[in-house]
């Protein structure tokens, strides 16, 4: 019988990614480049992951139409949102996790929500609960991503979610990843004191918090006044960026910091963004830079793994949520502005001021991530096992 990875049919990179246009490399992305990290971390998780036949949601539906697959592993990130959009595609994941009359294994649950205090349970749409539900269903044990997914799903009658944080927690299984990152830190700090002295890496922005456009003009004046690099993920800027068109979107046209001065913005973009279309290229660029911060938590793990200090501008609840569950250093886009204007040194002293738990957070969700791989019937990759 088939073993099935229901996902994109790119799980660490994007073959041929440099002839493909801009929605064409977005669309084999799922619509966010910083999809490939969690599902590039499964390969650190599984053991036996090549086992598994990526497909992709069309594939699925006409294989078990005829053959029932043995096993069924599932990527799931934050798809348990509450607008009509998300009703409408967990329709579709609940119809096709029902189809499988197997074991499910589902990583990375996660709700979302808009505010950044989201203590009490979410009201999920009758989609998003069935969706949860056949998951559930269908495993001995849930991953979701953080303690609020945890909870509204117990509110819905789902008791066996475990929270395992992020799979991209997991990419670089170095027991002490953390220690070692935070001594490079205090290093920095000793010596960055300026800006124009610090090589950053800023993860795309995004949008719907109230201080989203005030952080954008901030970074994009970095851009032009310093060693700084824009890490996108999303498709507004790819067509700008592969010169598909001249004009840039309205986020960042509104939030231009240098208005009056006809152009400087395309220049600082054009000479300063990149995308990357596969994790290994991405983390291998990560680690030229000194410091990492931006709104983006795939944009943080990358880094963060790569062995550089990131701070995640976490900008709703989720985002929240998920950093504390793995204890990844973040600030709010309010302390972002703030922080940007004391200096790389109060960035370096946000980070460290974190960091120190994320060793110990990391070794316990590692050992709920290898109970949840072995009760599901699979084997725990060795590089996990280094966590526990």
């Amino acid at each position: 019988m088939r073993k099935l990875y229901l996902d994109m049919k790119h799980t660490t990179g994007i073959a041929g990614a440099y002839r493909m246009d801009a929605t064409a490399l977005s669309n084999a992305a799922g619509v966010n480049l910083g999809n490939l990290v969690f599902r590039h971390a499964l390969r650190f998780i599984i053991s036996d992951l090549d086992a598994f036949e990526p497909v992709t949601g069309p594939e699925y539906r006409d294989i078990v139409q005829s053959e029932k697959p043995d096993h069924v592993l599932v990527s799931c990130a934050n798809w348990l949102g509450q607008t009509q959009r998300d009703e409408q595609f967990n329709l579709g994941r609940a119809e096709m996790v029902e189809a499988a009359d197997c074991t499910v294994t589902a990583f990375g649950l996660g709700v979302q929500a808009p505010a950044m205090d989201a203590e009490r349970p979410i009201r999920l749409g009758p989609n998003s609960i069935r969706l949860a539900r056949a998951l559930s269903e269908r495993a001995p044990q849930l991953s979701v991503r953080d303690e609020l997914t945890r909870r509204t799903l117990e509110a819905s009658g789902i008791t066996n979610a475990v929270v395992t944080g992020c799979p991209s927690n997991f990419i670089n299984c170095d027991p002490d990843l953390g220690r070692r990152v935070a001594a490079r830190a205090a290093h920095l700090a000793g010596r960055l004191t300026r800006w124009d002295e610090v090589r950053s890496a800023i993860s795309e922005v995004t949008g719907g918090h109230v201080a989203s456009g005030a952080v954008l003009k901030r970074q994009m004046a970095m851009l032009d006044e310093t060693p700084a690099f824009y890490i996108l993920q999303t498709p507004g800027l790819l067509p700008f960026v592969l010169g598909e068109r001249t004009n840039i979107t309205d986020l960042y046209r509104e939030n231009n910091p240098f208005m009056g001065q006809s152009g400087r913005l395309s220049k600082a973009l054009l000479s300063k963004v990149l995308h990357f279309g596969n994790v290994e290229a991405w983390l291998d660029f990560s680690r030229t830079c000194d410091l990492s911060f931006g709104m983006r938590i795939h944009g943080t793990m990358v880094p963060l793994q790569a062995g550089v200090p990131s701070v995640l501008v976490a900008h709703d609840s989720r985002t929240v949520g998920l950093a504390a569950a793995m204890g990844v250093p973040w600030i709010s886009p309010e302390q972002f502005l703030t922080i940007h204007d004391a200096g790389p040194q109060a960035m370096l002293d946000a980070f460290a001021g974190q960091i120190e738990g994320y060793d110990a957070k990391r070794k316990v969700l590692a050992g709920v991530m290898k109970n949840l791989v072995e009760a599901s019937g699979l084997r725990p990759h060795a590089e996990l096992l280094r966590l526990v």
